[in-house]
This record gives C-alpha cells, structure tokens and sequence, in this order.
C-alpha cells in the first residue's frame, strides 16, 4: 500500500488542512486580541469621560480642594448606579474626595506626575477596572481616580468577548470539515488530466510505443515532465525499431547462405559427416526462424475480438508434430475434454506457442516416450512430458530469452519458451510450469474464456453462390 504522503493529492489536501488548521488556531487569538483591544480602548474613553467632569468640577481656594459635583451625578456616584467610582488622592496619599463608602482610594496614585495611569483591581466581591489621572491645581498636583464595575450588568463588553470564542470554536470545526471536502473535489477535479495521462502510461509497453501521453490539459507544473515522458519514448521507439529491423534484416540474410550450404552438403560423400552437418544446419536454420519469430512478435497486437478453438489448437498442433515425434520415436497424444473450448486470441500466433511447446517437449522426453496435449475446459492447455524436469530454481528462469541450463551442450538458443511467453502475455494469459509426479514436467498456457462465435446466418448467400451469380 501507498504511503499517503506519495500522493501529490494527499500532500495538498495534508498541507491546506495544517495551514487551515493552523488558521483556527491563529484566528480566535488575533479576534480575541482585537476584541480586548477595542473593549480597553472603549473602557479607557468611559473613564476618561468620567475624568474629564470631575476634573472640571475640582478647584483649589485658599481653604483647601473643592469638588463641586452637580446633584444629579452626586447621586449617580453614591447609587452606584452607573457601575463607576472615583477617588481624589493629593502627592501625601491623603483622599481627599471618594465616592467609596469607606471614603478610601481606588488604586494607588500614578507614579508619574505627566502620566495617567491604568489598573484593574479585585475589591471585595467587584472587579474595577480604571485609572489615576494627575491634574494640577495652583501649582499643586493631585490625583483623579475613576473606576468602573466589570461586574455591572451594563458592563457587557468582556462578557462578548468571553462568549465570542466558546461560539467561534463551534463555528471552525465544520467550516474546517467544508473546506476539506471542497479542497478534496477542487483538487481532485485539477488532477484528472494527470490521473488520465497516468493511466495511458501504464498501458505503453513495447508493442505500444507509439501511445504519447495527453498534454494539452496537463497542468503547467507537470506538462514538462509529460513532454520529456513523450521525447524518452520516442527514443525508446526508434531503439526498438532500429533493433527489430536489425534482427529481421538479419535472419533474412543468413536463410540464403544457409540454403545454399544445405545443397552444397548434398555432394558431400561421406554419409556420418553429412547427416552431422545437416544437422547443424537445421539447428541454425531453426534459430534463424525463431529469431524471426522474435522480430515479429515484438510489434504484435492481438485482435480483443478475435476467438480460438483450444481443442482444433491442440489437435492441429498434434497432427502436425506428429510425424516429426514419429521420426524421433516418441508418441504424441491429445487428451482432456471433447467438445469446443473457446479463448480470446489469435490462433495462428496461438498455434505458434503451442507448437514451441510440443517442440521442446519433444527434444527432452525420451525415446519411447508420450508428449501429452491436454485441454482443459477452463481455458488451460497444457504439454506433459516425461524428461528431466525443471528444478525449481530455474522455473522463472526459463522464459528469459537465450536462457540454457547447460550451455555447454549443443542445441538450441534458448528462445522457444521466451517466444511463447511474448505471446501468451500480448493475450492477457499466463505461463508456466510445473513438476510432475514421477517425473518430467508440465506446461500450462491459461488463457481468457471466450463465448463461442455466432454461427453464419442463414439468410446470408454462400460465397461460391454469390460467386456463380456474379459469372453469370
């Protein structure tokens, strides 16, 4: 499984979600922030207010501090009904005028004769928040307390604020969930040109080459990387290209010589020396058609239509090996169901595989021996035979082409079984192989079911009727 991190989806869905994340953190701070600021802001103008009156009020005479206080606001202070206080403290701490029942101070006077100063203090069951404000009098500084109850129900300010973001928090959880499913449709929406070039990538193979990938809807970010994919396969076709026509160029060149070699060796005199030398011949003329065969099947695509009998394959396979397994004393036999078992394939390629398979079985079962074609009614064939076997070590081994056990003998090049691989695979099948009890080994081609072919209809003319038509 995939790492999530691996998906360029997942990294952006991840990384919006941290810098959401990170932003709901952020954002009730700073509002808090914002709302505190803008409460002292409003709390130091009240008070200020406050100030301002009694400092227009406060004079100094001959006899000492006078406050005169209008009636109205006299009363206000003594009710408390306004949630405020004030205090005036002379440079002695002594109060001069406080609105306190115990006539005491609110805070302590300002350290700064030039500076007002702010505070907020615990007082029995209250809590005031004010300040101390120096005015000077006839050359004489004294100090203008106000504060204001937190608590009065007037007071309604910290109360938002405390409740802003117990309201807020609720708020960011879904708008947090909202915007990751919206980032997760935009995003993926943005990624399906990629998704769909990523998906035609992993059909190009090398009987594909010519597929490019799709760069007109790719992003800007990935389309360079498209464009180089594109620029690598062509190099890679050309290779290809270059390297089939090679081989073919090759196998066909050597088919003259050898021809005329085998007729040369027809006058040779000495019987032992010219059946050893014919038979060179034909393991060399045997490889030239493999390799042939390779250049071929290298820019082969089956028909996805087309249909194959197993059980004609099979026995066609049998009737034409047969001769060859007669003139090596060996027996060949078609077991396994009777009736018709349909695959998806091309059965002269097909047919190819097959006969490759009987071919090595063949070289490796012993004289007296039976190669056994089996069709099974899944869509399996299988060649038994009774040589040596394949160990299990070399059972992926050998399908590798120019792959041999024992390369000092003689032989073959080791391109049989890869032959019939390359064309199982172009199928959509499998194969391997297997040991069998007592001995030798058994080849298994599994293909994919088809439904049979749909008969001709009956309405539809002969060909050598329509033939006779058109002549008369």
């Amino acid at each position: 499984m995939k790492a999530p991190f691996n998906s360029l989806l997942w990294r952006i869905i991840w990384l919006h979600l941290l810098a959401v994340a990170v932003l709901a953190v952020i954002l009730p701070l700073a509002v808090r922030f914002l709302l505190n600021s803008t409460a002292t802001s409003f709390q130091h103008q009240a008070v200020r207010r406050h100030e301002a009156v009694l400092a227009a009020d406060l004079q100094r005479t001959a006899r000492g501090w006078r406050l005169d206080l209008p009636q109205a606001l006299k009363a206000e202070y003594a009710q408390a009904s306004s949630g405020f206080a004030f205090a005036i403290v002379d440079a002695q701490d002594r109060v001069l005028f406080s609105s306190l029942p115990n006539h005491a101070a609110l805070f302590p006077r300002s350290p700064s004769a030039d500076r007002p100063a702010f505070y907020e203090r615990g007082r029995a069951a209250a809590l005031y928040y004010g300040g101390s404000f120096p005015e000077r009098r006839a050359g004489e500084v004294v100090w203008v307390q106000v504060a204001q109850d937190l608590e009065h129900p007037d007071v309604v300010v910290d109360d938002i604020v405390s409740a802003f973001l117990q309201k807020i928090a609720w708020l960011i959880l879904p708008i947090l969930i909202v915007l990751a499913v919206i980032d997760f449709a935009i995003v993926r929406r943005a990624l399906v040109p990629v998704s769909k070039a990523s998906d035609m990538a992993r059909t190009i193979g090398p009987s594909s080459l010519q597929v490019r990938l799709p760069t007109a809807q790719l992003p800007e970010e990935i389309a360079p990387l498209a464009h180089a994919v594109n620029q690598a396969l062509d190099r890679l076709e050309h290779g290809f290209k270059v390297q089939r026509e090679f081989t073919a160029d090759a196998a066909h060149e050597l088919r003259t010589p050898l021809t005329i070699l085998r007729a040369r060796m027809a006058a040779i005199g000495d019987v032992g020396l010219r059946r050893e030398l014919e038979a060179d011949s034909d393991r060399m003329a045997r490889i030239v058609g493999q390799l042939l065969d390779v250049a071929e099947l290298e820019s082969f695509v089956p028909d996805p239509g087309e249909v194959t009998d197993l059980l004609s394959l099979g026995a066609e396979v049998v009737e034409y090996m047969a001769p060859i397994a007669l003139a090596r004393g060996r027996r060949l036999a078609l077991t396994g169901v009777a009736r018709p078992v349909w695959v998806h394939g091309d059965g002269q390629v097909l047919f190819q595989a097959v006969r490759n398979l009987v071919e090595n079985a063949l070289a490796h079962t012993p004289p007296g021996g039976t190669v056994e074609v089996k069709v099974e009614a899944q869509g399996t064939l299988r060649v038994l035979d009774r040589g040596p076997g394949v160990p299990a070590a070399d059972r992926e081994l050998v399908f590798q082409r120019f792959w041999r056990r024992d390369r000092s003998k003689s032989g073959g090049a080791g391109l049989g079984l890869s032959i019939v691989k390359r064309i199982v695979e172009a199928h959509g099948g499998e194969v391997s192989v297997q040991g069998r009890s007592g001995g030798g080994a058994a080849f298994a081609i599994r293909l994919n079911r088809a439904n049979p072919p749909d008969p001709p209809s009956r309405l539809q003319p002969d060909k050598a009727q329509v033939a006779q038509a058109e002549d008369v």
